[in-house]
């Protein structure tokens, strides 16, 4: 046993070192995602859904119906720019006294990860409904993007800055969303919003940008979760890789290549453990269904810069993922969760932040809104409170930093026990309502 174990080991430490995981599959496949998912009678698709009717001035907007109790979907397409694939759309869920109508004069909005979608966020956003919030989802840009794309000429000027104009339109149509199901009026409806990983950076941003002065655009309370903003200056090795990485990221860029493909790589083991979880499609050690496991409990040994030494989506073994029900975890990623195709730009400015890279700075004093950073143990942690603590607390002293259970970077998700920490997060923004700006 201890023979097969040593074997294991070796072979992770060689494909870490060797090859990340996209090069382990040859044009990514996805034509073959597909085809695999379908013998399965399972349908994938990223196209935009059907709009059935116009409400708000530049959006389009559709009530889906109800999915928990009084608690119904919203669906509000924002056009963003000129292209085919310019657009966002915010899935809301409020508890409804009647069709297009609700009591709710609170927004609470959640900007997901790197190229996930709403339908991972969707327990939480409804959890929060439930709450008495109108919470929505903003999908970002690239939510859009077919599977089948194959020029991603027009990622070229999906920049960080262009992000964050969409993140101000999302906020704004939340807005004059809930006070046309409401009544009330838009400048008086608070806006509590929840980041996650790359939405976390983005808010963060944001909360520090032109467009949180903007009355349509403000945030009236942030709640970044799982991100790092800046290294403490005594992690000098991940900052020197994460320099590094900004450098590779770059260069991609220069040479034209727009477009992050590593979630489809994801896609990709993803469907073998799902369509032929005993296949030996990536090893001859270990099946396909363990080699998913180890690529989520394990997730740094699959990067050649780790953003910290045991960094992981969730926690777990060869034998099986603890927190979450890994069916419905794949489901997810093939069926709409996730997307195959991100914009380089935002994990070059990432990389930035994290590098210490002149240029790639955000400035913490202007972030003056109440502050709970969330450390998802396991991902970035602690290693993230660090900057919140140390540089947005020099002139803000409402900044909260807390710690969650070592299950990894996604246990905001869907974890058995991830309504503890959205309790936990709604008892902060209890206690912070006689401190908005």
């Amino acid at each position: 046993m201890k023979t097969r174990i040593n074997l294991i080991v070796s072979f992770f430490v060689l494909l870490a070192v060797s090859s990340p995981v996209s090069a382990a599959v040859p044009d990514l496949q996805i034509g073959n995602i597909h085809t695999r998912l379908d013998k399965l009678g399972i349908s994938y698709t990223s196209a935009p859904f059907t709009v059935s009717q116009a409400c708000l001035p530049f959006t389009e907007s559709s009530r889906i119906g109800p999915v928990s109790g009084n608690v119904v979907e919203y669906k509000i397409k924002v056009n963003v720019g000129p292209g085919e694939y310019d657009n966002i759309t915010l899935t809301n869920y409020v508890r409804e006294k009647r069709p297009w109508t609700t009591k709710a004069d609170k927004n609470l909005v959640i900007l997901p990860g790197h190229a996930l979608t709403e339908e991972f966020y969707s327990d939480m956003a409804i959890y929060y409904a439930q709450q008495g919030y109108s919470t929505y989802i903003l999908d970002r840009r690239e939510t859009n993007v077919q599977a089948d794309e194959t020029d991603f000429s027009f990622m070229q000027d999906w920049t960080f800055e262009e992000y964050l104009q969409d993140t101000y339109k999302g906020i704004n149509t939340s807005r004059s969303h809930t006070a046309l199901l409401s009544g009330k009026s838009a400048e008086n409806i608070e806006v509590t919003a929840i980041g996650h990983s790359h939405g976390a950076m983005l808010l963060t941003a944001y909360e520090a940008s032109e467009y949180d002065d903007l009355p349509a655009g403000s945030v009236d309370r942030a709640v970044p979760v799982d991100i790092i903003i800046e290294y403490n200056p005594e992690n000098s090795e991940l900052i020197q890789n994460q320099m590094q990485e900004f450098a590779s990221i770059t260069e991609s860029i220069e040479n034209g290549v727009y477009a992050d493909d590593s979630m489809a790589g994801m896609m990709y083991v993803a469907c073998m453990a799902s369509t032929e979880p005993e296949g030996y499609n990536f090893s001859e050690l270990i099946t396909n269904r363990q080699f998913f496991r180890l690529m989520a409990s394990q997730t740094y040994s699959f990067s050649a810069y780790p953003y910290t030494p045991d960094y992981h989506y969730w926690s777990g073994n060869l034998s099986g993922l603890y927190y979450v029900d890994e069916n419905r975890l794949l489901n997810l990623t093939l069926t709409g969760g996730a997307v195959p195709y991100a914009p380089k730009y935002l994990d070059q400015y990432m990389a930035g932040l994290m590098g210490n890279v002149e240029g790639y700075e955000i400035n913490s004093s202007r972030i003056d809104s109440p502050v709970l950073y969330v450390g998802l143990g396991g991902g970035f942690g602690d290693y993230g409170a660090w900057w919140y603590e140390n540089e947005v607390g020099n002139t803000n002293n409402r900044v909260t930093t807390i710690s969650w259970n070592d299950q990894g970077h996604s246990s905001l998700l869907i974890d058995n026990n991830s309504s503890e920490l959205w309790t936990l997060i709604d008892d902060w923004i209890d206690d912070n309502k006689s401190l908005n700006n």
